[in-house]
């Protein structure tokens, strides 16, 4: 009976909603009504633009332009679309209707941009991709209902909001999800006082002395030089563009600390240049009281300074060291996290976060981080952060890049939404229904597992951690065949095809971290032999194709090409179908020293092999040689041995200086000397003969394996993959 009731009262409360909600006809092609578009007498270029926006949004579903009308007085016998600039208002933008015209009104004129889209976002059935589909009268709808009352006004949690993806460099993407783009606002951004200082003739003294000397790759913040330089800089930015009113000063992405004697007078210490960046950033903003000067609390900005900051000074808190692919407030990180916010907050007023939203080893990763940011928005926007820059791909593509530049950009205006609604909503909007269904059930189950796994995934990782972390095999190769039988319907949409790149690369890099076994390259057979999968092969052949046919060269932040991808795999694995691997997943024993996050010993013969990123399928060593004891029966067969080795000069990892085979009291039995190699960035084969029956020195039941380090001075590591004895 109570059940009947509630649902009777809830039918009650419908209809009452239902009857408030009466529409009434904003447009009507065959009733000829056509409403006008208001803007003041003394509207400027941007608020012109806002009506245009108007107006181009209406074509797009209708096909008809509006008119736009310049005056003060408004005539009754028209329906109107006033637009208005009024920057006292509470609310960044807002809605109303309750005669029969409609007022959007915002605090600037790019707010009412964002105010246009919003009320074709809510009140027609206008959508992002539509927008961008330009319509013709013939083609367009030819009646447009809407609320015959409503009244809404919106603000957003941050007041800078940007995703830096290539997708929210185009203007039309911008206007519509509500985000900024240092591009169009930062006079000055990142490490780059270099390349405004190049164009003078420089004194030394703008560079940082330690102890007697300058040293060119950083900057004294307490030169009048280097002051003169970077203040006349701004002036000449600001002036041809008062958009451009941000500033960012960072020293040289290095630890070296100016310490000459007014930098240690304004307070620097030798691993501190806080106070002479704040220093340099208060004089500008004295200078230039209509912008804004940033810098970030990075590798040497570290102390807050005993002096007061101007108003107009920020700073940017870089979350690189904290981002491990879980909510902060799930980490260890919190407490000094939460702690250095609110003392800097308490320091200056705007307190911006740069935080990181993909693997930056791979982007083709997916790294669907959708919620785990959502938590961590929230956590900044309760902290009075008020603004993020999410650093993403950049202008190379990554996985999904769309989607995830959609969807933060409506978390960063409203933390709150729903994130599944976003995802179901940005799919279906997209791809046909059959195809939209299998990316929204497979990218929310990703999502999810990414959220709730404590894993950490940081912005510089493997795909062994990607898989631990939320890629199971078995459900990815099941949603990648399921993709993949949705091509010949697709295969003229360049989204489909950029998306398919991706996951076909990101298939690759499973079956190559899996090697050997049902999700690896290949299998082994009964005679110890490595058969390689016809599958690679034609995974290989796709991934060729389909980035051929979308323009897409390189996989991650240093840009490694996928043709030199495609060309690893047949240099590496393929030469090895039908070979023998006698080594493959025998026992052996380390003797040497291992590196805390290097224990897996597993991986130097467990059928993966290494390209040229190091953390993939490589053993490293850093503290020590690699020294392995083996017993001879397990390798019965075998002539040689084979390495494979990684120079990364980079990342301080040479080919070894050693390879010997010894005896268990260290006798040399076989010694290989190679050859120098300076090369950057490169992987090198190594082999060393088994003792014959002729040689003096014959292998005992237990021998050493000993690989030496480089003789390099400095820090350097080495680099093993898989030894093969064949």
């Amino acid at each position: 009976m109570n059940l009947k009731k509630y649902t009777y009262i809830g039918m009650f409360f419908l209809c009452l909603f239902s009857y408030a909600q009466k529409n009434e006809t904003l447009y009507s092609k065959k009733q000829k009504i056509y409403p006008k578009i208001n803007i003041p007498l003394s509207a400027d270029i941007l608020l012109s633009n806002a009506a245009n926006e108007f107006n181009n949004n209406f074509r797009n579903i209708t096909g008809q332009y509006l008119y736009i009308e310049r005056s003060h007085n408004l005539n009754k016998n028209y329906t109107y679309i006033i637009l208005r600039v009024n920057p006292s208002q509470k609310e960044s933008y807002c809605l109303n209707k309750k005669d029969r015209n409609i007022t959007i009104q915002a605090t600037t004129a790019a707010n009412l941009v964002f105010g246009v889209n919003a009320f074709f976002r809510k009140y027609t059935s206008l959508n992002f991709k539509e927008k961008n589909n330009k319509r013709n009268e013939n083609n367009g709808i030819i009646e447009l209902k809407i609320p015959d009352k409503f009244s809404s006004c919106s603000s957003p949690d941050f007041e800078y909001r940007e995703p830096y993806f290539s997708s929210n460099f185009k203007p039309n993407f911008r206007a519509w999800n509500k985000t900024n783009y240092l591009e169009l606002e930062w006079g000055i951004w990142g490490h780059n006082i270099s390349k405004i200082v190049k164009e003078y003739n420089l004194p030394q003294s703008i560079y940082a002395k330690v102890g007697k000397k300058r040293i060119e790759s950083q900057y004294c913040f307490t030169s009048d030089s280097l002051f003169k330089y970077i203040n006349e800089k701004v002036k000449t930015i600001y002036d041809s563009d008062h958009a451009l009113n941000k500033y960012m000063i960072l020293p040289n992405d290095n630890s070296i600390v100016c310490t000459c004697a007014s930098c240690k007078a304004v307070g620097n210490t030798t691993t501190d240049a806080a106070p002479a960046v704040f220093t340099f950033l208060n004089k500008l903003a004295k200078n230039h009281k209509k912008s804004s000067f940033f810098t970030a609390s990075y590798f040497t900005v570290k102390e807050i300074p005993r002096f007061k900051a101007e108003k107009n000074v920020g700073l940017f808190y870089s979350t690189i060291d904290i981002q491990k692919g879980i909510p902060i407030e799930d980490t260890q990180y919190l407490e000094n996290f939460e702690e250095a916010i609110k003392r800097w907050k308490n320091y200056l007023e705007k307190i911006y976060i740069w935080d990181y939203a993909v693997n930056f080893d791979n982007y083709f990763d997916i790294y669907p981080s959708l919620k785990v940011t959502q938590k961590n928005l929230k956590l900044y926007k309760k902290l009075g952060v008020k603004g993020v820059f999410l650093h993403g791909s950049e202008y190379q593509y990554s996985t999904f890049q769309d989607l995830k530049s959609t969807i933060f950009s409506k978390l960063l205006w409203n933390t709150d939404i729903n994130v599944d609604q976003a995802i179901y909503t940005y799919f279906h909007e997209k791809f046909p229904n059959k195809l939209a269904s299998a990316l929204t059930d497979y990218y929310s189950f990703i999502t999810d597992s990414f959220f709730i796994n404590k894993e950490e995934l940081a912005i510089y990782s493997g795909i062994n951690k990607t898989v631990k972390k939320y890629l199971n095999p078995k459900v990815f190769f099941s949603f990648y065949d399921e993709f993949d039988s949705n091509t010949e319907r697709n295969k003229y949409d360049i989204d489909f095809r950029k998306i398919a790149t991706a996951l076909t690369f990101l298939k690759l890099e499973v079956m190559r971290v899996y090697g050997i076994g049902t999700y690896g390259f290949a299998t082994i057979n009964n005679n110890e032999e490595i058969i390689v999968k016809n599958e690679a092969g034609i995974m290989l052949d796709k991934l060729k194709s389909f980035s051929k046919s979308v323009n897409i060269k390189t996989y991650n932040e240093l840009k490694y090409p996928i043709d030199d991808y495609i060309k690893s795999w047949k240099e590496t694995i393929y030469k090895y179908h039908k070979k023998k691997h006698y080594f493959y997943k025998k026992p052996f024993e380390i003797i040497s020293n291992l590196d805390e996050d290097y224990t897996n010993i597993s991986v130097l013969n467990n059928g993966t092999f290494g390209f040229k990123d190091y953390n993939t399928n490589w053993h490293i060593c850093s503290i020590d040689n690699l020294t392995l004891k083996i017993e001879k029966k397990h390798i019965k067969g075998s002539k040689k041995i084979t390495f494979s080795f990684l120079q990364d000069t980079k990342h301080a990892i040479y080919y070894p200086s050693v390879i010997e085979i010894l005896d268990t009291n260290y006798k040399l039995i076989k010694k290989l000397n190679p050859l120098v190699d300076k090369t950057d960035l490169a992987t090198k084969e190594m082999s060393i003969n088994l003792p014959s029956k002729f040689d003096d020195e014959q292998l005992p039941d237990t021998f050493i394996v000993k690989i030496s380090r480089s003789n390099v001075d400095g820090k350097n590591a080495l680099a093993c993959d898989e030894i093969i004895f064949n």
